[in-house]
C-alpha cells in the first residue's frame, strides 16, 4: 500500500506541468476560450469571435475611407497611423481568439502524448518547481499587463477628468479611429469597451502560451541533460574497472533509453511546432509592428504630460520585455536540446559504445527548434537579427516621415 502511494505521488508530481497547463486554459474560458468551459463559455465565445470580426470590418473600412480620400482628416499622418494601428490590433485579436482556440483544443492531443513521454521509457526525476515556475510567470504578466493598460487608460483621459465623463473621453481618446465625438452613444462605447479589454487579454495569452508551452519543453531537456550528466560521472568512476557482458550489456541498455528518450523529446518539439507554429509566427510579427511603432511614435513626439511619459517609457519597456521573453524561451528549447553534447564529448573511451556515438550524432546533426510555420526558427540569434531589423525600419520610416 505504501508503495502504491508513492507511485501515485510519483506520478502525481511528472504531470505537474500538465496539471498547471490545465488550469491556465481553463481560467481561459472567461476571455474567448471555451474549449474547457461548458456550453455557456462556446456561446461566449462565438459571440465575442463575431463581436470582435464586426469591430475588425468597421477598422478596415475607417482605414480604407482615409486612404482613398473620401473621409477628410485634420491630422494627416497622425490619424492615419491611428486607423492601421487599430485595424491591426482587432485583426490580431480575431486572429488570436481563433488561433488560441485552436491551440488550446490542440492541447487535449498534444497532452496525452506529452503524459506518454514522460511516463513511458526513460523515467525521469520529476521536475518539482515547475509550477512554481509557471505561476511565477503567468502572475508577473498578469500584474504587468494590469498595470500597463491602467496606465493607458489614464493617459487617454487625463488626471484632471470628471468621473461623469470619463467613459465618453477615454472611449473617443483611445478609439478615435473608429468613432467622432457626433457618432458617440453609450450604446456603441460598452461594447467597444469590453472588446478592447478582451482583446488586450488575447494579446498577451496568445504570448502567455508560447512562454509555457516552451518552459516545459526545456524543463525535460534540462533533466534529460542532468541524467546525461550523472550517467558520465558514473562511467568515468568506474574507468579502470573491467565490465562483464552483463554490466556491458546494462550499460549498452541505458546509452540506448537515453537516446531513444532524446528522440521521443525532438518528436514532440516537433509536434509543438507544428500545431503551434501559426500562433508563433502572429505573436512575433504582432509584437514586431507595434515596437516599432511604439519608437516611432516616441522619436516623433512624446506628450510632455508626466502621466503620458510614464505610460509610454513603461508602454515600451513592457512591449520589449514581453516580446523577448518569448522569443528567449523558445529559444532555450534549441540551446538545451544541445547541453548534453560536452558530457558526451566528455565520456571516457573505455565505456564508449554505439549508443553514445549514435547519440553525439542524433545531437549534432539534428536541429531542434521551435519556429513560425518553419519561416524563420527562434534562436538567441534571432534577438539580435530582429532588433537589427528594428534599427533598421525605424530610419526607413524616420525618412519617409521627412
Amino acid at each position: 500500500m505504501k508503495n502504491k502511494k508513492t507511485s501515485n505521488n510519483t506520478r502525481h508530481r511528472r504531470d505537474m506541468f500538465l496539471r498547471t497547463v490545465l488550469a491556465v486554459f481553463t481560467a481561459a474560458r472567461w476571455f474567448g476560450i471555451p474549449t474547457y468551459g461548458g456550453s455557456m463559455a462556446l456561446y461566449w465565445a462565438i459571440v465575442l469571435l463575431i463581436m470582435l470580426i464586426g469591430i475588425e470590418v468597421a477598422a478596415i473600412w475607417k482605414l480604407i475611407r482615409a486612404l482613398t480620400g473620401v473621409a477628410n482628416y485634420a491630422y494627416g499622418t497622425s490619424a492615419l497611423i491611428g486607423r492601421l494601428s487599430g485595424s491591426i490590433f482587432y485583426g490580431n485579436a480575431v486572429l488570436s481568439l481563433i488561433l488560441c482556440w485552436r491551440a488550446v483544443n490542440t492541447w487535449k492531443k498534444l497532452s496525452v502524448n506529452w503524459l506518454r513521454v514522460e511516463t513511458k521509457g526513460l523515467l525521469l526525476s520529476p521536475d518539482a518547481r515547475i509550477k512554481r515556475r509557471i505561476t511565477f510567470v503567468v502572475s508577473f504578466i498578469i500584474l504587468c499587463a494590469i498595470v500597463e493598460h491602467t496606465l493607458s487608460m489614464i493617459s487617454a483621459t487625463g488626471l484632471d477628468c470628471p468621473p461623469e465623463e470619463y467613459f465618453e473621453r477615454y472611449i473617443l481618446s483611445s478609439h478615435g479611429f473608429l468613432l467622432h465625438t457626433w457618432e458617440y452613444t453609450l450604446w456603441l462605447a460598452i461594447p467597444i469597451f469590453i472588446l478592447s479589454k478582451s482583446a488586450t487579454i488575447l494579446w498577451n495569452f496568445q504570448d502567455l502560451i508560447i512562454i509555457v508551452i516552451s518552459m516545459g519543453l526545456t524543463s525535460r531537456y534540462r533533466r534529460l541533460n542532468s541524467f546525461v550528466e550523472h550517467v558520465v560521472r558514473y562511467e568515468k568512476r568506474d574507468e579502470n574497472t573491467n565490465k562483464l557482458g552483463t554490466e556491458f550489456y546494462y550499460q549498452l541498455n541505458v546509452w540506448r533509453s537515453i537516446r531513444e528518450a532524446f528522440a521521443q523529446q525532438s518528436a514532440l518539439v516537433r509536434q509543438v511546432d507544428e500545431e503551434l507554429g501559426v500562433l508563433f509566427l502572429l505573436s512575433n510579427l504582432n509584437n514586431l509592428y507595434f515596437i516599432c511603432l511604439q519608437l516611432y511614435q516616441g522619436i516623433r513626439k512624446v506628450d510632455g504630460v508626466l502621466i503620458n511619459r510614464i505610460y509610454y517609457f513603461y508602454s515600451l519597456g513592457w512591449l520589449l520585455l514581453r516580446a523577448c521573453t518569448v522569443v528567449l524561451a523558445a529559444a532555450d528549447v534549441n540551446l538545451y536540446s544541445k547541453r548534453a553534447l560536452p558530457f558526451l564529448f566528455s565520456c571516457p573511451s573505455s565505456a564508449y559504445n554505439i549508443e553514445i556515438h549514435r547519440l553525439k550524432n542524433q545531437l549534432t546533426h539534428d536541429n531542434i527548434a521551435l519556429s513560425a510555420m518553419g519561416f524563420f526558427y527562434l534562436d538567441r540569434q534571432k534577438l539580435l537579427q530582429v532588433a537589427a531589423a528594428i534599427v533598421k525600419y525605424e530610419l526607413i520610416l524616420i525618412q519617409y516621415d521627412k
